[in-house]
Protein backbone atom coordinates (compact mmCIF):
# COMPACT_ATOMS: atom_id res chain seq x y z
CA UNK A 1 0.00 0.00 0.00
CA UNK A 2 2.91 2.37 0.62
CA UNK A 3 3.68 2.69 -3.08
CA UNK A 4 0.04 3.69 -3.70
CA UNK A 5 0.34 6.41 -1.05
CA UNK A 6 3.60 7.62 -2.57
CA UNK A 7 2.09 7.91 -6.03
CA UNK A 8 -1.00 9.61 -4.63
CA UNK A 9 1.07 12.16 -2.77
CA UNK A 10 3.26 12.90 -5.81
CA UNK A 11 0.05 13.73 -7.67
CA UNK A 12 -1.74 15.80 -5.05
CA UNK A 13 1.00 17.61 -3.12
CA UNK A 14 2.45 20.47 -5.19
CA UNK A 15 2.82 22.47 -1.97
CA UNK A 16 3.34 21.80 1.70
CA UNK A 17 0.06 22.86 3.25
CA UNK A 18 0.19 24.58 6.64
CA UNK A 19 -2.37 24.29 9.42
CA UNK A 20 -3.10 26.74 12.20
CA UNK A 21 -4.09 26.14 15.83
CA UNK A 22 -6.31 28.90 17.24
CA UNK A 23 -7.26 27.00 20.40
CA UNK A 24 -3.87 26.57 22.09
CA UNK A 25 -2.25 29.41 24.10
CA UNK A 26 1.35 28.41 24.96
CA UNK A 27 2.51 30.09 28.21
CA UNK A 28 5.45 31.78 26.49
CA UNK A 29 3.26 33.32 23.78
CA UNK A 30 1.17 36.51 23.98
CA UNK A 31 -2.47 36.05 24.98
CA UNK A 32 -3.64 39.28 23.36
CA UNK A 33 -2.06 40.24 20.05
CA UNK A 34 -1.56 43.76 18.73
CA UNK A 35 -3.64 44.48 15.63
CA UNK A 36 -1.46 44.04 12.54
CA UNK A 37 -4.04 45.41 10.14
CA UNK A 38 -2.40 48.83 9.59
CA UNK A 39 1.04 47.29 9.00
CA UNK A 40 -0.34 44.79 6.50
CA UNK A 41 -2.41 47.42 4.74
CA UNK A 42 0.62 49.65 4.31
CA UNK A 43 2.64 46.75 2.89
CA UNK A 44 -0.15 45.64 0.55
CA UNK A 45 -0.72 49.18 -0.77
CA UNK A 46 3.03 49.57 -1.28
CA UNK A 47 3.12 46.34 -3.27
CA UNK A 48 0.07 47.33 -5.31
CA UNK A 49 1.62 50.69 -6.18
CA UNK A 50 4.83 48.97 -7.25
CA UNK A 51 2.83 46.50 -9.35
CA UNK A 52 1.01 49.33 -11.12
CA UNK A 53 4.34 50.95 -11.93
CA UNK A 54 5.63 47.64 -13.27
CA UNK A 55 2.53 47.19 -15.43
CA UNK A 56 3.03 50.70 -16.86
CA UNK A 57 6.73 50.28 -17.58
CA UNK A 58 7.86 50.10 -21.24
CA UNK A 59 9.22 46.76 -22.36
CA UNK A 60 11.27 45.41 -25.24
CA UNK A 61 9.44 43.37 -27.86
CA UNK A 62 11.50 41.15 -30.17
CA UNK A 63 10.78 40.98 -33.91
CA UNK A 64 12.11 38.31 -36.25
CA UNK A 65 12.64 40.73 -39.16
CA UNK A 66 13.66 43.89 -37.34
CA UNK A 67 15.61 45.06 -34.33
CA UNK A 68 13.98 44.98 -30.86
CA UNK A 69 11.69 47.89 -30.05
CA UNK A 70 10.47 49.49 -26.86
CA UNK A 71 6.72 49.29 -26.39
CA UNK A 72 4.38 51.15 -24.03
CA UNK A 73 1.77 48.79 -22.53
CA UNK A 74 -1.12 51.36 -22.55
CA UNK A 75 -3.32 49.82 -19.83
CA UNK A 76 -2.63 46.19 -20.69
CA UNK A 77 -4.80 44.11 -18.34
CA UNK A 78 -2.66 40.98 -18.61
CA UNK A 79 0.46 42.89 -17.54
CA UNK A 80 -1.48 44.44 -14.66
CA UNK A 81 -2.73 41.13 -13.28
CA UNK A 82 0.69 39.53 -13.78
CA UNK A 83 2.35 42.36 -11.87
CA UNK A 84 -0.20 42.20 -9.06
CA UNK A 85 0.07 38.43 -8.64
CA UNK A 86 3.87 38.69 -8.67
CA UNK A 87 3.64 41.28 -5.89
CA UNK A 88 0.91 39.75 -3.73
CA UNK A 89 0.45 36.06 -4.45
CA UNK A 90 2.84 33.14 -4.90
CA UNK A 91 2.85 29.65 -6.36
CA UNK A 92 3.94 27.98 -3.10
CA UNK A 93 3.65 30.44 -0.19
CA UNK A 94 2.04 33.82 -0.72
CA UNK A 95 4.31 36.86 -0.51
CA UNK A 96 2.05 38.68 1.96
CA UNK A 97 1.84 35.49 4.03
CA UNK A 98 5.64 35.38 4.15
CA UNK A 99 5.75 39.05 5.16
CA UNK A 100 3.31 38.36 8.01
CA UNK A 101 5.41 35.40 9.16
CA UNK A 102 8.70 37.33 9.16
CA UNK A 103 8.13 41.06 9.68
CA UNK A 104 9.35 42.39 13.06
CA UNK A 105 6.49 44.92 12.91
CA UNK A 106 3.89 42.16 13.31
CA UNK A 107 3.18 40.44 16.61
CA UNK A 108 2.51 36.71 16.27
CA UNK A 109 1.57 33.75 18.40
CA UNK A 110 3.29 30.52 17.46
CA UNK A 111 2.20 27.00 18.31
CA UNK A 112 4.50 24.14 17.33
CA UNK A 113 2.96 20.90 16.08
CA UNK A 114 4.02 18.91 19.15
CA UNK A 115 2.03 21.30 21.39
CA UNK A 116 -0.90 21.86 19.05
CA UNK A 117 -4.34 20.30 18.76
CA UNK A 118 -2.86 18.16 15.95
CA UNK A 119 -0.09 16.69 18.09
CA UNK A 120 -1.62 13.19 18.10
CA UNK A 121 -2.04 12.97 14.32
CA UNK A 122 -0.08 10.16 12.62
CA UNK A 123 1.66 10.32 9.29
CA UNK A 124 -0.57 7.89 7.40
CA UNK A 125 -3.57 10.20 7.89
CA UNK A 126 -1.71 13.52 7.88
CA UNK A 127 1.51 13.07 5.87
CA UNK A 128 2.41 16.64 4.90
CA UNK A 129 1.63 18.06 8.34
CA UNK A 130 3.47 15.36 10.29
CA UNK A 131 6.50 15.34 8.00
CA UNK A 132 6.81 19.11 7.51
CA UNK A 133 5.54 20.15 10.97
CA UNK A 134 4.56 23.39 9.24
CA UNK A 135 2.23 25.41 11.45
CA UNK A 136 1.05 28.90 10.53
CA UNK A 137 1.41 31.66 13.12
CA UNK A 138 -1.63 33.47 14.51
CA UNK A 139 -1.97 37.23 14.04
CA UNK A 140 -4.73 39.77 14.72
CA UNK A 141 -6.26 41.74 11.84
CA UNK A 142 -9.26 44.06 12.27
CA UNK A 143 -9.70 42.65 15.78
CA UNK A 144 -10.03 39.10 14.40
CA UNK A 145 -7.39 36.46 15.05
CA UNK A 146 -6.43 34.57 11.89
CA UNK A 147 -3.68 32.25 10.72
CA UNK A 148 -1.04 33.75 8.46
CA UNK A 149 -1.90 31.00 5.97
CA UNK A 150 -5.20 32.79 5.34
CA UNK A 151 -3.29 35.65 3.69
CA UNK A 152 -1.94 33.18 1.15
CA UNK A 153 -5.43 31.81 0.59
CA UNK A 154 -6.82 35.32 0.17
CA UNK A 155 -4.38 36.44 -2.50
CA UNK A 156 -3.23 33.20 -4.16
CA UNK A 157 -6.30 30.98 -4.00
CA UNK A 158 -8.56 33.99 -4.44
CA UNK A 159 -6.77 34.59 -7.74
CA UNK A 160 -7.22 30.91 -8.64
CA UNK A 161 -10.97 31.42 -8.18
CA UNK A 162 -10.72 34.52 -10.38
CA UNK A 163 -8.99 32.56 -13.13
CA UNK A 164 -11.25 29.51 -12.78
CA UNK A 165 -14.34 31.68 -13.18
CA UNK A 166 -12.74 33.45 -16.16
CA UNK A 167 -12.63 36.69 -14.15
CA UNK A 168 -16.27 36.12 -13.11
CA UNK A 169 -17.51 35.80 -16.67
CA UNK A 170 -18.48 32.27 -15.66
CA UNK A 171 -20.53 31.17 -12.68
CA UNK A 172 -19.00 31.53 -9.23
CA UNK A 173 -19.84 27.84 -8.83
CA UNK A 174 -16.69 27.05 -10.80
CA UNK A 175 -14.59 28.88 -8.21
CA UNK A 176 -16.36 27.36 -5.22
CA UNK A 177 -15.92 23.83 -6.59
CA UNK A 178 -12.25 24.51 -7.33
CA UNK A 179 -11.75 25.57 -3.70
CA UNK A 180 -13.65 22.57 -2.32
CA UNK A 181 -11.61 20.27 -4.56
CA UNK A 182 -8.33 21.78 -3.34
CA UNK A 183 -9.40 21.46 0.32
CA UNK A 184 -10.55 17.88 -0.18
CA UNK A 185 -7.26 16.93 -1.82
CA UNK A 186 -3.94 18.77 -1.80
CA UNK A 187 -4.59 21.62 0.66
CA UNK A 188 -6.46 19.59 3.22
CA UNK A 189 -8.19 16.28 3.81
CA UNK A 190 -5.86 13.99 1.87
CA UNK A 191 -2.61 15.67 2.93
CA UNK A 192 -3.09 17.11 6.41
CA UNK A 193 -6.29 15.30 7.38
CA UNK A 194 -7.95 18.70 7.83
CA UNK A 195 -10.60 20.37 5.65
CA UNK A 196 -10.77 24.08 6.50
CA UNK A 197 -13.91 26.14 5.95
CA UNK A 198 -11.94 29.19 7.09
CA UNK A 199 -9.62 28.64 4.12
CA UNK A 200 -12.65 28.64 1.82
CA UNK A 201 -13.91 31.86 3.39
CA UNK A 202 -10.55 33.53 2.78
CA UNK A 203 -10.54 32.19 -0.81
CA UNK A 204 -14.01 33.65 -1.44
CA UNK A 205 -13.02 37.02 -0.03
CA UNK A 206 -9.92 36.90 -2.22
CA UNK A 207 -12.13 36.48 -5.27
CA UNK A 208 -13.96 39.65 -4.19
CA UNK A 209 -10.60 41.43 -3.97
CA UNK A 210 -9.48 40.39 -7.45
CA UNK A 211 -12.84 41.34 -8.92
CA UNK A 212 -12.46 44.78 -7.36
CA UNK A 213 -9.06 45.42 -9.00
CA UNK A 214 -10.86 46.67 -12.11
CA UNK A 215 -14.42 46.21 -10.78
CA UNK A 216 -15.90 44.85 -13.99
CA UNK A 217 -18.63 42.90 -12.21
CA UNK A 218 -20.87 43.59 -9.20
CA UNK A 219 -19.57 42.60 -5.80
CA UNK A 220 -20.56 39.05 -4.84
CA UNK A 221 -21.92 40.06 -1.43
CA UNK A 222 -23.47 43.48 -1.96
CA UNK A 223 -24.55 43.07 -5.57
CA UNK A 224 -23.35 46.62 -6.18
CA UNK A 225 -20.55 47.92 -8.38
CA UNK A 226 -17.46 48.35 -6.17
CA UNK A 227 -14.98 51.18 -6.55
CA UNK A 228 -12.00 49.80 -8.51
CA UNK A 229 -8.57 49.75 -6.94
CA UNK A 230 -6.97 50.47 -10.32
CA UNK A 231 -8.17 52.71 -13.16
CA UNK A 232 -6.88 53.58 -16.62
CA UNK A 233 -6.06 57.29 -16.91
CA UNK A 234 -4.46 58.68 -20.08
CA UNK A 235 -3.46 55.14 -21.12
CA UNK A 236 -1.67 54.55 -17.81
CA UNK A 237 -2.82 52.50 -14.83
CA UNK A 238 -3.28 54.48 -11.61
CA UNK A 239 -3.96 53.22 -8.10
CA UNK A 240 -7.30 54.88 -7.43
CA UNK A 241 -8.31 53.47 -4.02
CA UNK A 242 -6.37 52.09 -1.09
CA UNK A 243 -6.76 48.54 0.15
CA UNK A 244 -8.51 48.16 3.54
CA UNK A 245 -8.97 44.94 5.47
CA UNK A 246 -12.36 45.93 6.87
CA UNK A 247 -13.80 45.17 3.42
CA UNK A 248 -12.92 41.49 3.82
CA UNK A 249 -11.98 40.24 7.29
CA UNK A 250 -14.57 38.61 9.58
CA UNK A 251 -14.78 35.80 12.12
CA UNK A 252 -15.26 33.28 9.32
CA UNK A 253 -11.46 33.41 8.92
CA UNK A 254 -10.93 32.16 12.51
CA UNK A 255 -10.61 28.37 12.89
CA UNK A 256 -11.74 28.43 16.51
CA UNK A 257 -15.06 29.82 15.22
CA UNK A 258 -15.30 28.45 11.67
CA UNK A 259 -13.89 25.09 12.65
CA UNK A 260 -12.30 22.45 10.47
CA UNK A 261 -13.74 19.05 9.68
CA UNK A 262 -11.53 15.97 9.81
CA UNK A 263 -10.53 13.40 7.22
CA UNK A 264 -11.71 10.38 9.21
CA UNK A 265 -13.32 9.26 12.46
CA UNK A 266 -10.00 8.52 14.16
CA UNK A 267 -8.71 12.07 13.63
CA UNK A 268 -12.03 13.44 14.86
CA UNK A 269 -11.74 11.40 18.06
CA UNK A 270 -8.20 12.67 18.62
CA UNK A 271 -9.48 16.25 18.36
CA UNK A 272 -12.59 15.68 20.47
CA UNK A 273 -10.53 14.06 23.23
CA UNK A 274 -9.02 17.50 23.89
CA UNK A 275 -12.38 18.99 24.79
CA UNK A 276 -12.29 21.73 22.17
CA UNK A 277 -15.31 24.00 21.81
CA UNK A 278 -16.09 25.66 18.48
CA UNK A 279 -17.58 29.12 18.91
CA UNK A 280 -20.16 28.64 16.16
CA UNK A 281 -22.38 31.30 17.75
CA UNK A 282 -19.86 33.87 16.46
CA UNK A 283 -20.11 32.85 12.80
CA UNK A 284 -21.08 35.72 10.44
CA UNK A 285 -24.10 33.81 9.11
CA UNK A 286 -26.16 36.71 7.80
CA UNK A 287 -23.24 38.24 5.92
CA UNK A 288 -22.79 35.44 3.41
CA UNK A 289 -26.41 34.79 2.43
CA UNK A 290 -26.65 32.04 -0.18
CA UNK A 291 -22.93 31.26 0.11
CA UNK A 292 -23.17 30.51 3.85
CA UNK A 293 -23.46 26.68 3.60
CA UNK A 294 -20.38 26.53 1.35
CA UNK A 295 -18.17 28.75 3.53
CA UNK A 296 -19.26 28.38 7.15
CA UNK A 297 -19.17 25.21 9.24
CA UNK A 298 -22.23 25.44 11.48
CA UNK A 299 -21.77 22.01 13.06
CA UNK A 300 -18.34 22.19 14.68
CA UNK A 301 -15.76 19.41 14.46
CA UNK A 302 -17.01 16.37 12.54
CA UNK A 303 -15.89 13.95 9.84
CA UNK A 304 -15.82 15.39 6.33
CA UNK A 305 -19.24 14.66 4.76
CA UNK A 306 -19.57 12.50 1.63
CA UNK A 307 -20.54 15.43 -0.62
CA UNK A 308 -17.08 16.97 0.00
CA UNK A 309 -15.12 13.92 -1.09
CA UNK A 310 -12.80 14.46 -4.11
CA UNK A 311 -14.61 12.28 -6.63
CA UNK A 312 -17.99 13.87 -5.84
CA UNK A 313 -16.64 17.40 -6.27
CA UNK A 314 -14.74 16.43 -9.40
CA UNK A 315 -17.89 15.00 -10.96
CA UNK A 316 -19.61 18.36 -10.41
CA UNK A 317 -16.69 20.14 -12.06
CA UNK A 318 -16.99 17.79 -15.03
CA UNK A 319 -20.70 18.67 -15.30
CA UNK A 320 -19.73 22.37 -15.51
CA UNK A 321 -17.14 21.52 -18.21
CA UNK A 322 -14.39 22.97 -16.00
CA UNK A 323 -12.35 19.77 -16.32
CA UNK A 324 -12.39 16.88 -18.75
CA UNK A 325 -12.32 13.63 -16.80
CA UNK A 326 -13.83 10.33 -17.85
CA UNK A 327 -16.27 8.37 -15.69
CA UNK A 328 -13.67 5.61 -15.51
CA UNK A 329 -11.19 8.06 -13.99
CA UNK A 330 -13.79 9.26 -11.50
CA UNK A 331 -14.46 5.66 -10.50
CA UNK A 332 -10.74 5.04 -10.12
CA UNK A 333 -10.30 8.11 -7.89
CA UNK A 334 -13.19 6.95 -5.71
CA UNK A 335 -11.67 3.48 -5.46
CA UNK A 336 -8.23 4.84 -4.66
CA UNK A 337 -9.59 7.12 -1.94
CA UNK A 338 -11.56 4.22 -0.44
CA UNK A 339 -8.42 2.07 -0.38
CA UNK A 340 -6.46 4.89 1.26
CA UNK A 341 -9.19 5.37 3.85
CA UNK A 342 -9.19 1.66 4.62
CA UNK A 343 -5.39 1.63 4.96
CA UNK A 344 -5.53 4.63 7.27
CA UNK A 345 -8.19 2.98 9.45
CA UNK A 346 -6.06 -0.13 9.70
CA UNK A 347 -3.00 1.99 10.54
CA UNK A 348 -4.89 3.83 13.28
CA UNK A 349 -6.10 0.56 14.74
CA UNK A 350 -2.59 -0.92 14.63
CA UNK A 351 -1.25 2.09 16.49
CA UNK A 352 -3.73 1.36 19.28
CA UNK A 353 -3.04 -2.43 19.16
CA UNK A 354 -6.59 -3.01 17.98
CA UNK A 355 -7.97 -5.11 15.16
CA UNK A 356 -8.51 -3.13 11.95
CA UNK A 357 -11.91 -1.49 11.75
CA UNK A 358 -14.08 -3.40 9.25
Amino acid sequence: MKWVVALWLCWIVPVSAAEVDQFTRPPDQPVTLADSGPVLEAEINRRMQRAVQTANAPFVRQHAKSSPRWWQPRCDETRLYNALTDALAGSVIGHVETFAEESPAIQRRRVVLSESIYRDFFWQASPTLVFSERMAAVIRVQNVEIGTDKLGHFFSEGYSYFVTTDQLRKSIESGLLFGEWSESVYFGAQTTGVYSFADLTANFQGLRFWNRVLAKYPDLLTGKAPEPYVQCNNQQWVLAHAFRWDDYIDTGWNEAINCVVLGNEDLLQRIQAQGLHCQIDRLPREKYGQWQPRLLNQYGHRVIPPYLQPEVILEKRVALHDVDVSHETLDYIAELRARLDEWRRASAAALQNLDPIP
